[in-house]
């Protein structure tokens, strides 16, 4: 018999300033991801260094995927791709072969 009974003054305190908190992170933008990773951009401007450090990379490897070429010089897989279409429009690379998942390029000799 009896009814609920009611929460003691400091959970409730507890509660209000746990919410307070989350509203404060809330505010504050976030550099980590929830696995601790720190966030990369996803916007990159292709300038000389890059440029020079992809053509290293080409040079070294026999065959290129945009995952191989994305874990090399630390850019997105779709950023990779992109970098290597316009590799093969400038002629520097040939598709060898193209899935629906995946391209594999080769270095023009």
């Amino acid at each position: 018999m009896g009814g609920a009974s009611k929460k003691p003054i400091g959970t409730i305190e507890k509660r209000v300033k746990k919410m307070e908190e989350e509203q404060q992170k809330k505010g504050q933008k976030r550099t980590t991801s929830k696995t601790g990773k720190e966030i990369t951009s996803k916007s990159i401007t292709i300038d000389k260094d890059t440029v020079s450090k992809v053509q290293e990379e080409l040079k070294k490897e026999k065959i290129i995927t945009p995952y191989t070429l994305a874990s090399k010089i630390n850019v997105t897989i779709s950023v990779a791709k992109k970098i290597l279409e316009e590799l093969e429009r400038q002629g520097m690379l040939a598709k060898v072969t193209k899935n629906r998942r995946i391209v594999v390029y080769q270095l023009n000799s």
